[in-house]
């Protein structure tokens, strides 16, 4: 029920995860919700209440979708592979934990409060680094991983896209 991730999402590094067409986004899902959401007052004003019906429809499937499938425990897991092994999740080996999944769980609107407030609580004491100053994007990095989750592995472990810092994602967890 999590939208395709097919050649990344946001992290278009990740563009391996769901290039078969069966690997899912998290995230996605939290950007999706939150965009048809906006666009619902939208087509009420011009008179178009069916689509505006639809996509109030698709919303709460995705909410339900992510509450149901993506919640690990502790945070919401990134994804899945084309293979529905998970992505971000308690039990992987890298990319344990994503932020992007737990800040847009707020941002979007649309997450369960004390499931996100657990999530960003993970976040804060799992990657943010108070000694470096950073906020990771993931942890622990893809370095070893016989996953193939994409071109992010060519970054050493720990620079941009691959478990770094990178600004977009410090900017929602800030948010």
């Amino acid at each position: 029920g999590l939208p395709l991730i097919l050649g990344g999402d946001w992290n278009d590094g990740m563009n391996r995860v769901g290039e078969h067409g069966q690997g899912q986004s998290t995230w996605l899902g939290w950007f999706l919700a939150k965009t048809l959401t906006d666009f619902i007052p939208l087509l009420e004003e011009r008179g178009d209440g069916a689509r505006a019906q639809a996509y109030a429809h698709h919303v709460e499937a995705l909410k339900s979708a992510i509450e149901t499938k993506a919640w690990d425990g502790e945070w919401y897991i990134r994804g899945t592979f084309d293979d529905g092994s998970l992505l971000g999740s308690k039990d992987s080996d890298e990319c344990r934990i994503d932020q992007i999944a737990q800040s847009w769980s707020v941002i979007s609107g649309h997450g369960d409060h004390e499931r996100s407030r657990i999530a960003l609580d993970s976040v804060e004491r799992l990657l943010v680094d108070p000694d470096l100053k950073i906020a990771k994007l993931f942890t622990p990095p893809f370095a070893k991983t016989d996953k193939e989750p994409g071109y992010i592995k060519s970054y050493p472990p720990g620079v941009r896209e691959n478990g770094g810092q990178y600004t977009h994602a410090a900017i929602w967890a800030t948010m």
